[in-house]
């Protein structure tokens, strides 16, 4: 059965009076003490939904200004979506204010790239450092779970990593997740809600993108994540001082993220056709990673050279 694009319910694109919100104080007393102050309970945690109307005033992975740039893009790159029916719910405490996040989408909406027809895919799901061990990523996700039953949807699938801007898998596979495909360091998990539906799967498709931008130096970046404009802006600046002159392609659709060389879907650096950077780095390890690939262009250009002078004075003996 072929499922409806939007989410059931969701009316996204519409502001609304008051954010829909979901009440825990029922479950506060296995939250324990908060960790900035041992001798105060949590109160009350609640999760708000979302919409083109309230999220301005949201913070995004500890990005709170309106005035920064990632901020201003992310709540930009928002409102385009919800229309498509993404959903970003935040988790809000009354002491400590926005202290987690879920985004995730229809498959045929999601910013990864995968192939997840009838899923709803996670995007990012987050929890402060501080916040962590209360069981508050459980009540995000089963915020998810409920909303891919409401809509009758096959299941949800995430893709995770082992590595740094990424949930990892353990956290899901104890929620009843299972892995269904793996690229190191990534991992395609699924938690069905209809046991005949097809698997999801991964389409990662490197060669096509690879051959598009064979030449010279070339940073892929979507909005999605409120990191990556500074990420950016340092890798342009470190890659100027190294001589190079970057060219920024913003990733601005769900299909064209589903086209970058890496299950990551946000984020790509490209050098004369090779991927050398598959999700945000520092100025410093990008620094890192094209000395290494320039050091290895310069050794292969001199052997090159030299083989190409061994071969000329072969042939100028021969021809004496």
């Amino acid at each position: 059965m072929k499922l409806p694009n939007k989410i059931t319910g969701a009316n996204a694109g519409e502001p609304r009076q008051l954010p829909v919100r979901t009440r825990w104080a029922a479950r506060v007393a296995q939250f324990g003490r908060s960790a900035t102050d041992r001798n105060s309970k949590m109160t009350d945690y609640e999760i708000v939904d979302t919409n083109a109307g309230n999220i301005g005033g949201c913070s995004f992975c500890g990005y709170k200004e309106a005035s920064n740039l990632g901020h201003r893009r992310k709540t930009d790159w928002l409102k385009e979506r919800y229309a498509e029916g993404l959903r970003f719910k935040v988790l809000r405490s009354r002491r400590f204010g926005d202290v987690g996040m879920i985004e995730y989408a229809p498959g045929n909406h999601a910013w990864r790239p995968v192939e997840a027809e009838g899923y709803l895919v996670i995007h990012c799901l987050m929890v402060n450092g501080k916040h962590k061990g209360k069981g508050l990523g459980t009540l995000l996700l089963d915020s998810c779970l409920r909303d891919a039953r409401k809509s009758q949807c096959r299941g949800v699938a995430v893709v995770t990593s082992s590595d740094s801007f990424m949930a990892r898998s353990d956290f899901f596979i104890k929620a009843g997740f299972v892995p269904v495909e793996c690229s190191p360091p990534y991992e395609l998990l699924v938690k069905k809600l209809k046991k005949a539906a097809p698997d999801p799967r991964l389409i990662v498709q490197r060669e096509r993108l690879l051959k598009r931008h064979k030449k010279g130096l070339t940073i892929l970046a979507a909005d999605q994540c409120p990191m990556v404009p500074k990420c950016v802006a340092e890798i342009a600046e470190m890659s100027r001082a190294l001589g190079l002159e970057p060219k920024v392609v913003r990733v601005r659709s769900a299909k064209a993220s589903r086209e970058l060389p890496t299950p990551y879907g946000m984020f790509s650096v490209l050098y004369d056709g090779k991927l050398i950077a598959d999700r945000p780095v520092s100025a410093t390890r990008f620094s890192n990673i094209m000395s290494k690939t320039l050091s290895c262009f310069r050794r292969n250009w001199k052997n090159w050279r030299s083989d190409i002078g061994s071969g000329a004075s072969k042939a100028s003996e021969v021809d004496g």
